[in-house]
């Protein structure tokens, strides 16, 4: 058997599948201070004549995270980021903490330029200043050498509850698609962490097993 939750803005959704037809579905009111307990309530009923041990997968879906980046409620990002000659990073300037560091890599992932520790200071200390936890890093080829990436996050890591780079999140060379999604991955983390930590507790709790 398969179990399905959808956590929604509105409502959170469960179902169990076996052999490919439904078997026991219901719809709850999500609680937005306190997911535990709308997942909770949610698997506890379809599961009220279901044994636990019976499901074999878990999939989950939510639309938490796009919800808060419609509505304006994600959180304040600290965006480091620099590209070298050829293309001008404040062209894709996003968030209210945004700030251009000089350094470069080349498309070969030679180091053209280094970074300039004493400017990576005082961006990380406006930052720091500022309340921020979350950070986003992206450099133009650190798909190809990450060093400076790596740099950054060094210096913000003591600062940082999360810091999201833009090497880890894709081979491609498209700098101004890994600063953004670096950005939003950043500023919905906090959300989504709630989400995922409300499913694995109510899941421990009802002796939900399942991959």
């Amino acid at each position: 058997m398969y179990l399905g939750i959808d956590v929604g803005g509105t409502h959170t959704d469960a179902v169990i599948m076996d052999a490919g037809k439904v078997r026991v579905s219901c719809k709850k009111t999500t609680n937005h201070n306190d997911l535990l307990e709308s997942v909770r309530a949610a698997l506890s009923e379809v599961l009220a004549d279901i044994p636990p041990s019976a499901v074999t997968r878990l999939n989950l879906s939510t639309t938490l995270s796009t919800n808060a980046i419609v509505q304006g409620r994600i959180e304040d990002v600290g965006v480091l980021v620099s590209a070298g000659p050829g293309m001008d990073p404040e062209d894709f300037r996003i968030g209210p903490s945004y700030h251009v560091l000089h350094g470069s890599i080349d498309h070969r992932g030679h180091e053209i330029l280094a970074l300039d520790a004493a400017e990576l200071d005082q961006a990380a200390n406006a930052c720091r200043d500022m309340g921020i936890q979350a950070y986003a890093v992206a450099t133009k080829f650190s798909t190809r050498n990450p060093a400076q990436e790596n740099q950054i996050l060094d210096r913000i890591q003591d600062q940082a509850a999360v810091a999201t780079l833009g090497h880890r999140l894709s081979g491609l060379l498209n700098f101004p698609r890994r600063v953004a999604t670096a950005y939003y991955n950043s500023a919905v983390w906090r959300i989504y962490n709630g989400f995922a930590d409300a499913v694995e507790d109510a899941a421990r709790e009802l002796g939900l097993t399942a991959p």
